[in-house]
């Protein structure tokens, strides 16, 4: 038997739409479970404060006007002292270059006035008071003592040269084309007559002498030497180079005027040696360089 139509509703009422069971409505449903709450950490314990260190301070407020306004005055005192300054450096450099130009002119008017130059030295032949040589197997040695004497000439007619004579010593060697042979040094006797080891003074227009004796034993030389040496001596040909370093001032006739001493070398390259029977004051002499300073002292004719 066929089911019966379901009756339509009766004018007036409504119907409520059936609702699904709870069962049906699980079956249907997809089953999900809810996810758990993430577990909350517990924060690290703060670390306790370190002793001694002192906290930090705030930044010090920049009072700008105030710094605004303090260059300027500090500016306007450095300007003045600035120009103080500047002031007292130009006035001592203008009195220092005007003393050295009236020092200067000092110094031309009394060179155009005294006319200084320089004095001259001339080497008389040296004459030998001892000369030996011994021959041996190996090498030659030598004795010797020799004399040698300067005369100097001051030309000037208002100066006069004062000579140290503490410390003033005379070297000789003997010249020769292998090397010079050292025949030693001896302290200078000043002034000749008069003079000695306290010094002298060079009287303007006049002539002065100064000598040493040089005495080497046992100088040690090679036989080409020694027979050179010992053949020159028989002809009274040896030649000799003599050296004399001593201490010289100048003082300016009628004036209280006194320089200090200064190095003096007097260098003579053409010694030779005194003639046999003949003195040797009366013997040709070799002319002698100065140097002052170390550097030829050179005259300004």
């Amino acid at each position: 038997m066929a089911d019966k139509p379901p009756l339509p509703p009766a004018p007036g009422m409504t119907t409520k739409p059936k609702q699904p069971k709870p069962s049906a409505v699980a079956a249907q449903a997809p089953t999900t479970r809810p996810m758990p709450a993430p577990a909350l950490k517990k924060p690290p314990p703060l670390a306790p404060p370190r002793q001694g260190v002192p906290p930090l301070k705030p930044p010090p407020a920049h009072h700008y006007r105030q710094h605004q306004q303090a260059p300027t005055r500090k500016q306007r005192h450095h300007r003045g002292s600035s120009c103080s300054c500047r002031r007292v450096c130009c006035v001592a450099t203008g009195l220092v270059l005007l003393f050295l130009c009236l020092a200067f002119a000092a110094s031309c008017l009394a060179y155009l006035y005294y006319h200084p130059h320089p004095p001259s030295f001339h080497l008389q032949p040296i004459s030998l008071t001892r000369f030996k040589i011994t021959n041996s197997t190996a090498v030659s040695a030598m004795d010797v003592t020799v004399r040698a004497k300067l005369v100097s000439w001051n030309p000037n007619d208002r100066v006069a040269f004062e000579y140290a004579g503490n410390g003033a010593e005379g070297r000789v060697a003997l010249a020769d084309a292998d090397g010079d042979v050292e025949l030693g040094w001896g302290p200078v006797v000043l002034g000749g007559q008069g003079g000695g080891a306290a010094g002298f003074e060079h009287a303007p227009r006049s002539v002065a002498a100064l000598g040493f004796v040089a005495a080497a034993k046992g100088v040690v030389v090679d036989e080409a030497v020694a027979g050179r040496v010992r053949d020159r001596y028989r002809r009274r040909q040896l030649a000799f180079k003599v050296v004399v370093d001593t201490h010289v001032g100048v003082r300016l006739a009628g004036l209280a005027l006194r320089t200090g001493m200064v190095p003096v070398r007097v260098f003579c390259d053409g010694g030779v040696m005194a003639p046999r029977g003949s003195s040797a004051a009366g013997s040709p002499m070799s002319k002698c360089q100065v140097y002052l300073f170390r550097m030829k002292w050179l005259s300004l004719n």
